[in-house]
């Protein structure tokens, strides 16, 4: 049994269990430092833990199971979101920063509400916005196409709530929340 995470062009293995002996193996110590001291394999049950998590676990992992008769696979998508930061505006603008610069193969996606709607996207170097299924953002998204940062303009109470930023990127995945709400 052996845990790995990354993507479909490069694996790193994370934690393995060889075969009769169910001797755990944890590799931690690979070139990644981002899961350095924070892995735990149980070795009744192939469990894999990660301690203390930040978005940079934010990824796929693979499990590889081999038996004497087949080899199963199983891939998970896990994401780690970072605190949610809270905006308060009383009227006009709102900025969520995303704190990064674009690169070309990024896909950069905002989304509002615990449904996750998108509402704006840059893929490449095509930057959207949508106006929601009810309209309620019709003219009032700007996204900036060096940053991904979201402006909401003139801001009502219909526009409050949870803001999802998700950016997924060949250095990894990252993902930010933001609450708005209204004084």
């Amino acid at each position: 049994m052996q845990w790995q995470f990354g993507d479909d062009k490069q694996w790193t293995r994370l934690a393995e269990i060889r075969g009769e002996t169910r001797q755990p193996f944890i590799y931690d110590d690979n070139a990644d430092e981002r899961f350095r001291d924070r892995l735990d394999l149980d070795e009744t049950t192939g469990s894999l833990t990660i301690k203390n998590t930040i978005t940079a676990h934010s990824g796929p992992y693979k499990l590889h199971i081999r038996t004497r008769i087949r080899t199963l696979q199983q891939k998970f998508f896990v994401t780690v979101y970072d605190k949610v930061e809270e905006k308060s505006v009383n009227e006009g603008s709102v900025t969520l920063n995303s704190d990064t610069e674009i690169q070309r193969d990024d896909l950069i996606l905002w989304m509002f509400g615990h449904e996750d709607t998108v509402i704006a996207q840059i893929k490449g170097w095509t930057v959207e916005t949508y106006d929601g299924a009810d309209g309620r953002f019709r003219g009032r998204l700007e996204l900036d196409e060096e940053t991904g940062s979201l402006t909401i303009t003139d801001i009502e109470t219909e526009h409050t709530g949870l803001y999802k930023l998700l950016i997924i990127s060949s250095r990894g995945t990252s993902c930010k929340k933001f609450r708005v709400f209204k004084q």
